[in-house]
């Protein structure tokens, strides 16, 4: 059974408690990521995402220089242990309708698991599967499925 040790992301974008928003907020940018794991001592302590950039600090008229990304977030954040199942990071996905999800061991992160990667891994599994069937229904009707790259070996 696949799990998501196989599709997290292992490169984490970190920062700490004590870093400004504009900090971080230039260190996501500069990684192209949506979300980074605040983490001291190896212990993860938040999330900030793009979100938050918006709805605490945007929507709140906080200034991003002096406000220190332990402040400003998500604190109480949802986690998966890295020998989930692919299904229990779909249900978490939907129950809890966010975009980013750390992954973690023994209670410390290990990865991230962003929504458009899941969604990736998911596309990528189904045309597969769907490319295998067709290869097997043409072989199954004698037809050649390999035909068309460069002519019939019977001719």
């Amino acid at each position: 059974m696949a799990g998501i040790a196989e599709l997290m992301v292992t490169d984490m974008v970190t920062a700490r408690a004590d870093e400004t928003v504009v900090q971080v907020a230039e260190k996501m940018n500069r990684n192209k990521v949506g979300a980074v794991l605040i983490v001291e001592g190896g212990s993860l302590l938040g999330l900030f995402s793009e979100r938050d950039l918006l709805s605490r600090m945007a929507a709140q008229h906080r200034n991003l220089e002096q406000t220190k990304v332990g402040e400003v977030a998500t604190r109480d954040v949802v986690t998966i242990e890295v020998g989930a199942s692919i299904k229990d990071v779909l249900d978490i996905f939907r129950a809890r309708r966010f975009r980013h999800l750390p992954v973690v061991q023994n209670g410390k992160p290990v990865g991230i698991l962003s929504t458009r990667d899941f969604h990736e891994y998911l596309v990528g599994g189904l045309e597969h599967y769907i490319d295998q069937l067709k290869y097997k229904r043409e072989l199954a009707e004698g037809i050649d499925p390999y035909d068309h790259v460069g002519g019939s070996y019977a001719r």
